[in-house]
């Protein structure tokens, strides 16, 4: 996959302390402590001024599905309706990788991807064709949202019981944006917010 930060609010640390000082009447004069403070504190309004716009390429579709579950982001998706998919190209899992030769994923994608372009033969649409295709099917989309829903992305995704491939997506936008955000942007057992029972800890480390 790849994930790239089309824009992005700029000098955020900086913006968020602005933006908070109006509800202090205050001059902050250090603006990485004070967002910190917020963050300790739970007063996460302020992050809702800070945006993303992330393009992201080569996820699949069953990836899209669980993404597109974070309500408070904007999507545009690449449409299988007005899109032709001959030639797509799949995500495979490791876990079917490891199998080996006990399942032929090749040619099972191999006739779902005739079966299209055959169905296109004939004058079936795009729209009905693409009811064979899998949710390995990849995609392409722009995604935008403001830091505190980054930031409850981070906590449910980087967390090791969330699927590894949008796991691996959303470390991917953490890495996009300003360095000096990372530390709200983490699994919310490292959160120091939220209680966890079952830390990543216990099961290998991010």
């Amino acid at each position: 996959m790849t994930v790239t930060l089309i824009q992005a609010t700029p000098d955020p640390i900086e913006t968020i302390a602005k933006i908070a000082s109006i509800c202090y009447d205050s001059d902050p004069k250090n603006p990485l402590g004070l967002v910190k403070h917020l963050y300790r504190n739970g007063h996460h309004s302020v992050f809702e001024h800070i945006y993303f716009t992330f393009k992201i390429e080569g996820i699949s579709r069953a990836c899209s599905h669980q993404l597109v579950r974070h309500r408070h982001c904007s999507f545009t998706q690449r449409s299988q309706r007005y899109c032709s998919e001959d030639g797509f190209k799949v995500v495979c899992p490791g876990t079917v990788v490891a199998m080996g030769g006990q399942y032929d994923y090749g040619a099972v994608v191999n006739r779902i991807s005739e079966f299209y372009e055959e169905a296109q033969q004939v004058g079936i649409p795009n729209e009905d064709a693409r009811y064979i295709l899998p949710n390995a099917c990849e995609t392409s989309m722009y995604l935008s949202c403001n830091l505190r829903e980054l930031i409850h992305m981070a906590n449910e995704r980087l967390c090791m019981r969330a699927q590894w491939e949008i796991r691996e997506l959303v470390q991917q936008m953490v890495y996009c944006v300003n360095a000096d955000l990372w530390f709200m942007l983490v699994p919310k057992c490292k959160s120091g917010r939220i209680i966890c029972n079952d830390p990543c800890g216990k099961v290998g480390a991010l």
